[in-house]
């Protein structure tokens, strides 16, 4: 039977420290000369646990508690119906039980009209248990779709949510970040960065959601989850999502009863396997505050990447081996293989 972890990382690691430990002392009672058969055994585990255990003081250093203690104006940007409530669905729906302004805006519809039309009605449905009014609830087609490069929609999608912020006049913005997981979060990412002024006196929240960037330095959830594969296929840790840089992740207070709200909501997205979502989103909201000095042409080096060693260990050993080894995304969805570029999406010469 396989053990789920969901967001403690010590129990991951205090399991992988108590293989090592075990490996360690087995080595140690047999003895010479057929210890040394079980010696490189027992240290690659040593070596996982030390991983592991520098990731959770990662962890200590790059997270902290912060609190949504008074009504504001809010405006959420999502491109898709379910990314909404992973992102802010704490924060919304208390900034709305503190009479604040909740208003959410959602950039990128199914290509089915059918499922578009299934998608808003789950986000009414999501957010109706928030208390939050459909008429919050605006739904835009602004973004080019997966696979192409737009550069003039986009352009035309500046404009649009220069006008919305214009318009409600919010005093905080949370957002996808800038973090080559899914081209339409970083589309979103990328154009409130290149529309917002100083004088709009906007805080702006990124939202990590998922990347393929995996970093001792700065992914540590991600360190601990891919750690834990080695535990004999026994243990799995599903962990929050991480940053991909220095910037602290604000770990927003919920109380028990709010999160259980979060669950509901996120139980609405029947068409984003509700089940799943239920399961390894309803943490507290996370959310980075935005640098404008951190414009980037992309989110992260692509060349020395885990996501690039991946794609480079798949053309000298079989595929299905280097994707149990080496689990996760190749790049960023709907630019597979590669990293967004968000200097070629704005070419016109890159439009397809």
């Amino acid at each position: 039977m396989r053990i789920r972890l969901f967001f403690v990382p010590s129990i991951a690691v205090a399991l992988l420290a108590a293989v090592a430990l075990t490996l360690c002392a087995i080595t140690v009672a047999i003895g010479m000369p057929y210890g040394l058969i079980l010696l490189p055994v027992a240290a690659f585990y040593l070596s996982l646990f030390g991983m592991s255990a520098w990731a959770l003081g990662r962890i200590l250093v790059l997270e902290q508690w912060a609190d949504w203690d008074k009504p504001r104006r809010l405006l959420i940007l999502a491109p898709h119906e379910d990314d909404c409530v992973i992102s802010a669905g704490g924060i919304g729906a208390r900034n709305h039980d503190l009479g604040g302004a909740t208003r959410i805006v959602y950039l990128a519809p199914d290509d089915s009209p059918a499922m578009a039309a299934k998608r808003t009605a789950e986000a009414q449905a999501a957010w109706r248990e928030a208390g939050v009014d459909a008429s919050n609830l605006v739904h835009l087609n602004l973004l080019p779709p997966l696979h192409q490069r737009d550069p003039q929609k986009l352009r035309r999608a500046a404009t649009t949510l220069r006008s919305i912020i214009d318009d409600f006049k919010p005093a905080v913005i949370v957002m996808p970040m800038f973090e080559g997981g899914h081209i339409h979060h970083d589309m979103t990412a990328s154009l409130v960065g290149s529309i917002v002024m100083p004088r709009d006196e906007l805080e702006i929240l990124e939202a990590p959601e998922y990347s393929p960037c995996v970093s001792l330095g700065h992914t540590p959830h991600r360190i601990i989850a891919l750690c834990t594969r080695w535990l004999f296929g026994l243990v799995s840790y599903y962990g929050p999502p991480d940053g991909i840089d220095d910037r602290p992740v604000l770990k927003f207070r919920l109380a028990a009863s709010e999160l259980a709200r979060k669950r509901r909501m996120l139980s609405a997205f029947e068409s984003q396997n509700a089940a799943s979502l239920m399961e390894t989103r309803s943490y507290p909201d996370r959310l980075v505050r935005w640098d404008a000095g951190r414009r980037r042409r992309h989110p992260f080096a692509f060349r020395h990447s885990y996501p690039a060693f991946a794609q480079a260990a798949r053309k000298i050993l079989p595929a299905k081996i280097v994707d149990r080894l080496l689990p996760g995304e190749r790049g960023t969805i709907g630019r597979g293989g590669t990293v967004t570029d968000w200097e070629a999406e704005l070419e016109e010469r890159g439009a397809q």
